[in-house]
């Protein structure tokens, strides 16, 4: 992260302010793909083409898969959204308050805001819309962190209060992600999403577009400043750069970090990176598998791991490696451990002689074609590991087979990307699929024990700064030693855009936010 960013104090300082708190506020240069079709343009304020590597895979904003990110904040809206320096801004919500005791959470919210389909927003759907995320039959991304609500009350049409078990600092990690739907037509959610965000769902083809339209009755005033959107479906990198280039694409998303350097120099393009640790690159393993049930291996496993080298290659420098979970900003972090692994290939080998593995051994790595970056990692690991005897062979697998899997633990390890690394610690590691504590739901590498739930227990209620960092820099310590995750490198998230787009800007989880998006000239 930048080196300006303050992390460690967000907790605490958030958690201080509670009382009468009310916000202000590898592709080669030049290849040839076939160019997609053009889509007319509209009148007026125009029409953004927006390119995508892969289709949706739902509307429903509590799934976040990352396929489906471009459309979260075009037809949502949170009650409040961080800023860049983790502090919350008025949305749906126009100020708040905590109770003395940290335990109830009241919003007060805006008034005369409308749904896409003309009905008026109430706290009945704020209600609806977390319990909608509580709900295990939905399967929500956001369910761990939503779980921390004890209850919801309705106090009026225009407050809401949040009723929690103990004090919990971290509680706007939730509100940030906390997309409120439609109460009257969320069981239609892949269908027909509703929400009071500044584009309307107009229509889908699956596999080529997604259409959204301008919402003529958007609660901020004069914007958005766009007829519509449309997100397009692009099958493969090379085709994504060249159709930008080419003209017909505005702006895509997540482009080869092999790109980078090329597209910003290029004439007629910018481009524009996102907020560091909103997604890392890790690989998990399934402790609930042979050989991974034995320390000592996945120790092996972290020893046998260049991770700058993978920056490197992969990630061409645009990204950093790292060992542990969260940025050096975080309450999290300890300087002392940044050498707790270092590659040493015969300390690897030494440990996997010690755990019985002398021979070494052969296991399998999931990974998502959406993601081609997790395969070529995965290509420079695999090299590594056959010189200590270990054959990594990679499962590269549609989204439609990855999720699953990853969700059955059908896999011996997995290739993810985690979010919440730029949030506070208390979310990261309380409530993200890969850190959580389970044993309900497990985690993404099945490792559980009473000392790593004790940590995070500790930690997600504690709310003196200088004690929560004892707390965490002792997880941190204990989950090296365990090493059931190797952390590897931050997501950095970019886009490329003509450069007469303007007014493009992201969250802290590099979700697109295009209200303010217009085409200059």
């Amino acid at each position: 992260m930048d080196s300006d960013r303050q992390v460690q104090p967000i907790a605490r300082r958030t958690f201080l302010k509670l009382t009468g708190l009310a916000a202000g506020g590898a592709v080669i240069p030049g290849a040839l793909a076939a160019p997609i079709p053009a889509l007319a343009q509209a009148v007026g304020g125009g029409t953004l083409n927006f390119g995508h590597l892969g289709d949706f895979q739902y509307f429903d904003p509590y799934l976040l898969p990352l396929a489906d990110w471009p459309m979260f904040n075009q037809i949502y809206n949170v009650l409040a959204r961080y800023d860049d320096t983790l502090e919350p801004q008025p949305e749906l919500a126009e100020s708040w308050e905590f109770s003395d005791d940290g335990l109830t959470l009241t919003f007060k919210l805006r008034p005369g805001v409308k749904f896409h389909n003309g009905r008026d927003f109430v706290a009945d759907d704020v209600k609806s819309s977390l319990e909608y995320a509580q709900d295990p039959e939905v399967g929500a991304n956001i369910r761990t962190l939503a779980r921390a609500v004890e209850s919801v009350e309705v106090v009026d049409d225009v407050t809401v209060a949040f009723h929690f078990a103990e004090p919990t600092p971290a509680a706007f990690d939730l509100i940030d992600l906390l997309f409120i739907i439609n109460r009257e037509t969320i069981e239609e959610i892949n269908s027909n999403p509703v929400g009071t965000g500044p584009f309307r769902f107009a229509e889908w083809a699956p596999g080529d577009f997604a259409r959204f339209e301008r919402f003529e009755e958007y609660w901020k005033e004069s914007i958005p400043y766009l007829n519509e959107v449309i997100v397009r479906a692009i099958p493969d990198a090379a085709t994504l750069v060249a159709n930008l280039e080419g003209g017909t694409l505005d702006l895509i998303a997540a482009p080869p970090a092999s790109e980078f350097e090329r597209l910003e120099a290029a004439e007629g393009i910018k481009v524009v990176r996102g907020f560091p640790g909103g997604l890392v690159w890790d690989l998990s393993l399934n402790t609930g598998r042979e050989p991974f049930d034995n320390k000592l291996v996945r120790q092996a496993l972290q020893y046998a791991l260049d991770r700058e080298r993978i920056v490197d290659i992969v990630f061409f420098n645009v990204s950093d490696a790292w060992l542990q979970p969260q940025s050096d900003k975080s309450p999290l972090y300890d300087p002392y451990l940044e050498g707790y692994y270092t590659f040493d290939l015969d300390r690897a080998r030494s440990l996997l002689e010690e755990a019985g593995y002398a021979d070494g051994f052969e296991f399998t790595v999931l990974t998502a074609t959406t993601n081609p970056d997790g395969a070529r990692l995965l290509q420079v690991y695999q090299a590594d590991l056959a010189q200590i005897g270990i054959t990594l062979n990679i499962d590269e697998v549609e989204p439609a087979q990855y999720r699953p899997r990853a969700l059955d633990l059908d896999f011996d390890a997995a290739i993810f990307t985690y979010g919440r690394a730029s949030k506070d610690p208390a979310s990261l590691f309380g409530t993200t699929g890969v850190w959580r504590p389970g044993p309900e739901p497990v985690n993404l590498s099945n490792f559980t024990s009473e000392e790593y739930r004790r940590l995070i227990a500790e930690g997600q209620r504690e709310v003196d700064s200088e004690r929560r960092q004892e707390i965490y820099q002792e997880l941190n310590r204990y989950q090296l030693e365990e090493s059931f995750i190797l952390v590897i490198a931050p997501v950095v998230r970019w886009w490329a855009m003509k450069d007469t787009v303007e007014g493009f800007a992201s969250n802290l989880d590099s979700m697109p936010i295009l209200e303010q998006v217009k085409i200059e000239g």
